[in-house]
Parts: C-alpha cells; structure tokens; sequence
C-alpha cells in the first residue's frame, strides 16, 4: 500500500468519527451545490462534461471518499430514428470511453473506475482531498458516448438522465452545444434559456431523478410539445391511407 493510499485512509478513519454524529442525527453533511451537464454533439458522438460542486454544510471538515455517476438510457424499438409505437422502452448501459475526471484546480483523479451491466454503466471515482466547512469544491468528470445520441433522417434525439443521489442536488443544468446548425424542436421540459447552448435548469432535487428528452434537427422548426419525428411519422401513415383509399375507390 502506497504512502498517498496511507494518508486518505487515515484522513478517512480521523474525519468518520466527527461526521458519525451528524450523520446519525439525520443530518445533511454535504450537498451539490450545483450539478452541472453539457452535452456537445458531433454526429453520432457526444462528448459529456460533468461539473459536480461539492460543498460542505457542517462545521467539521469532510473527505467525500467515493463518487458514483450512474449512466444509462431508455432504448425501445426504432426504425430510420423514429419511435416504434406499442414497445415498451427498458434501460440499457450508455456505452463511454475517453473517461477523464479532474478537480477545478487542475489536479487529475486517477482513481477512477468504469463498470457496465447490461441495463447500466457506473463511473466511480476517488475524492479523498478534505472539504472545509462552508467550502466547495467541483469535480469535472468527462467522458465520449457513441450512444447517446438516436439518429433519424431528420431528426435526432438525445435522452439524459441525472440519476438520484446520496446527495442532495440543490442546483441542476443540462446545457446542450448542438454546433450552431442545429435547432431544438421538442424537449421534454421547456429550456430556461436558448441561444449557442440551450440550456435546461431544475433545483431542489433531493434524491429524485431528472429525465431531460430533446429532439433537434437542421430544419429551422418551431419548438412543439410534441416530438417532430413522431408528427412526420402520423402523417406519413396518413398520406399512405389516404392513396390506399383512393386506390380502392378507383377500383
């Protein structure tokens, strides 16, 4: 066991007995202050970057110790990027790679480990660096998925999850940088501000979850409460049984 190892265990052992009284009288020890999410597309690929603050609402230092993001995405039944109707959609892993995770002052965390299950993937890292009362400090987790992003012949859509945590959310953003030729024209939730990054807010979170869906497209569509691609397909349908029925007709 390494010296560094040493020392965080240690930190570890000396601050749990402080934090063993707060914790048992149901008090909240640390929050998100702000939880933070851009997704920038390229393509089929999206580069996430996750900027999580932690801060420190007791007047004991704290060690945060082990960090869980949990990432995965609702996956049904598709055909040329259009829902299929009548399938029930079930949660799979989100496939990443590139995973990097950093404090604000620069500092690498190398202590991070990936895991992926057939209906999840975690992300789990190491923040063993002490948090002063009343202070914050934000780590930036970023990490590339090849599955996030559903394409369509027009259309494209994204689904992101902020699972619930431990941790209460005060604070919660998902921006999204689609690259400037690119306009959203359905979210499941109508965005707090539009402009080169759209971007989605909610707060008080707790330990609840916040599913954000949005579709976006080259066409310079109006924003709808209804999915673009799913209105394409109706009338779709509906010019098809339309020329079925003047075929019978005619015969």
């Amino acid at each position: 066991m390494d010296i560094g190892t040493r020392i965080r265990i240690l930190l570890s052992l000396l601050l749990i007995s402080q934090l063993a009284a707060a914790v048992s009288a149901g008090d909240v020890v640390e929050v998100w202050d702000h939880y933070n999410v851009t997704i920038r597309t390229d393509s089929e690929t999206a580069r996430i970057i996750e900027e999580l603050t932690i801060k420190n609402v007791i007047d004991k230092p704290v060690v945060p110790g082990y960090g869980y993001i949990s990432l995965s995405r609702d996956q049904g039944p598709t055909y040329l990027g259009l829902s299929l109707p009548f399938n029930k959609e079930e949660p799979k892993a989100l496939k990443v790679r590139d995973v990097s995770a950093r404090l604000d002052d620069g500092s690498l965390i190398t202590d991070v480990l990936v895991t992926e299950e057939e209906d999840g993937t975690t992300v789990r890292y190491g923040f063993w660096t002490p948090i002063m009362p009343g202070q914050s400090r934000t780590i930036i987790i970023e990490y590339t998925s090849d599955d996030i992003v559903d394409k369509g012949l027009l259309f494209d859509r994204i689904s992101y999850t902020v699972q619930p945590s431990s941790i209460p959310i005060e604070n919660a953003r998902i921006q999204a940088d689609l690259g400037g030729d690119r306009h959203i024209s359905y979210s499941s939730v109508p965005p707090a501000s539009v402009g080169d990054r759209v971007t989605w807010e909610r707060s008080g979170l707790k330990n609840e979850a916040w599913q954000l869906d949005f579709e976006y497209s080259a066409l310079p569509l109006p924003h709808s409460p209804v999915h673009w691609a799913d209105m394409s397909l109706g009338l779709l349908f509906g010019i098809i049984g339309l020329w079925s029925y003047r075929q019978w007709k005619v015969r």
